[in-house]
């Protein structure tokens, strides 16, 4: 009995199809209008309202009715599970990268002494990146790091997932300490992010530990207050539990 070929609904193809064409437009720019879309791709109106509600439920467009469809970016929600930017922007379909902006070791202060516990005399080194999506800026990330991972980062292609590098060494994250809060951008975060000047951001601080419980890396992240939430499930602790 000859296989059977699926095929793939028409909506989906246009969804892929518009979506690929987003991610090379501005936000805030203005779709052609759903005839116009239902014509160019030989499908009813209705097929294309279709494909257009999911490219809104994945954050591409935003409608606004009697207006038009507009450029969109999704929103990367971080929830309670370990995960790395490159991790959560693959996730999304997106390329991560980063351009590596200082790379350097340094004698560390008191704050990454303790962060890191470090033994006295032992070194860190300071690596700072922008974090790219498809190009796009999405975060400017502070790092150290105990210096025994200097030669690792020395060797590692720092425009990738430092997780990724930190892995072949052996040691990957198992845990993370966090705080979120929002802040407001200097000049130079705010231009390296390409946003208006004195833009808010979500600031994310983690000191990350491994299997073991020793700090590998204290980490400030600055992410672009439009691309970004932190979702958790919250539940009551009984008094019987506390």
């Amino acid at each position: 009995m000859a296989g059977r070929t699926t095929t793939q609904p028409k909506y989906l193809e246009i969804v892929t199809r518009v979506r690929e064409r987003c991610s090379s437009m501005p936000v805030g720019a203005r779709l052609s209008s759903e005839r116009a879309l239902a014509e160019e791709f030989g499908v009813s109106v209705m097929t294309t309202r279709q494909a257009l509600a999911r490219l809104e439920d994945e954050g591409w467009v935003r409608r606004a009715p009697g207006s038009g469809t507009y450029v969109s970016r999704p929103t990367v929600t971080m929830g309670p599970t370990l995960t790395s930017f490159s991790e959560d922007m693959r996730r999304l379909g997106l390329t991560p990268s980063a351009v590596v902006l200082r790379f350097e070791p340094i004698a560390p202060d008191l704050d990454t002494v303790a962060h890191l516990s470090l033994r006295p005399g032992e070194g860190a080194v300071l690596l700072e990146r922008l974090r790219l999506a498809d190009g796009e800026p999405m975060c400017h990330e502070v790092g150290v790091y105990p210096d025994r991972f200097a030669d690792a980062l020395r060797d590692a292609d720092l425009t990738g997932s430092v997780h990724e590098a930190l892995a072949t060494t052996g040691t990957v994250p198992d845990s993370t300490f966090r705080r979120v809060r929002t802040v407001v951008l200097s000049q130079r975060e705010c231009d390296l992010l390409g946003l208006p000047q004195n833009s808010p951001a979500l600031e994310i601080v983690d000191t990350f530990s491994d299997a073991m419980g020793r700090p590998m890396q204290h980490v400030r992240s600055r992410y672009r207050f439009d691309r970004y939430e932190v979702a958790s499930t919250i539940t009551r602790i009984s008094p019987a539990r506390r």
